[in-house]
Formats: C-alpha cells, structure tokens, sequence
C-alpha cells in the first residue's frame, strides 16, 4: 500500500512540473519553407518575395540560437512577448539566419546562404539584426542586442530604421497626395 501511494504522490508530482513547464506554441517556432507575415522563417528567398508582394521591410536574425547569450536574451525579451508579435504581424517579415552548435537545427540547403548573408551583411557578432528594404536587397538598418530592450524600445528602433526607406517614403507620398 506504501508503494501505491508513493507512485500516486510521484505521477502527481511529475505532472504537476509537466504542466508548468512553458510550451512554445507552435506558431512561434521557425518555419523551414514559406514565410508569413509576421513570423521567423528560415526560407529567405520566400521572405523576400513577400515582403516585394507585401511592400514591407524583412529584418534578418542572425542568431546563435542554442549557444548565444544575448540571441537568447532578445529571443525572451522582446520576440517572445505578444506586443512585439502584434506589431510584427502587421509590419515585418521575419528570417532568421541560424548558426547553431545543433547542426542539425538548420536544414543543409540554407547553410550555404546564411554563410553568404553573413559575408554580404558583414555580420561580425550574435545577434544582429539587419534590415532591408522591401526589395529585399537594400539594407536601410542595422540593431543589436541589449539587455535593457523591450517589445516597446525595439519597436522603435525598427520604425526608425524604416522611416526612411524607398517603399516608406513612397507610401507617405501616395497616403499625402
């Protein structure tokens, strides 16, 4: 009887830290193909055709998703939260350009690419956040880290970046005419 009720009081136990443990939902995790409005995806050549269709600017991550602090940092602190997310979903095109330790976290068709992007970009440190105009092509900002950034700040700073981009400018333009 001794043992029953340890099992129980150990099955409860388990549980009770399973369903306390956060779940990523499954919209927050990085799409491998296609891009949406709004969320990660690691197929740059879909993004850029959407963000060209869509006439909104991309930001690519470059990240060191299982090892750098500050990727991980920003990650929690202003991706995950729902205000950055709102925004997002109205207003970027999201890709993220991983360089993890797990190599199998990237797809070995994107390897190559993010290579490239990150020459192209000169990217030197994790993580860096470029921004491009909608063309896909013309870089109009770049962000970084910080660990006092919130949804609010980064916001900011990405609307700042594309204040004065092509397509930006030229839909000021057609809104004031």
């Amino acid at each position: 009887k001794r043992m029953t009720n340890l099992r129980i009081v150990s099955a409860a136990f388990i549980g009770g830290i399973l369903m306390t443990m956060p779940v990523q939902a499954e919209d927050e995790k990085v799409q491998i193909d296609g891009a949406e409005v709004g969320h990660w995806t690691m197929d740059f050549d879909a993004a850029a055709k959407l963000a060209e269709e869509k006439k909104l600017p991309m930001m690519l991550n470059f990240t060191g998703s299982d090892w750098c602090g500050w990727c991980k940092l920003m990650d929690e602190g202003v991706f995950a939260k729902e205000e950055w997310k709102e925004y997002a979903e109205e207003n970027a095109v999201l890709v993220t350009l991983d360089f993890p330790r797990d190599k199998s976290i990237v797809p070995e068709k994107y390897v190559e690419r993010n290579k490239t992007l990150k020459e192209q970009f000169s990217v030197g440190g994790y993580p860096t956040y470029v921004i491009l105009d909608s063309d896909g092509e013309t870089q109009i900002g770049q962000l970084g880290a910080g660990r006092e950034k919130t949804p609010a700040s980064f916001i900011e700073e990405f609307k700042a970046a594309v204040r004065m981009s092509e397509a930006s400018i030229a839909a000021y333009v057609e809104a004031h005419h």
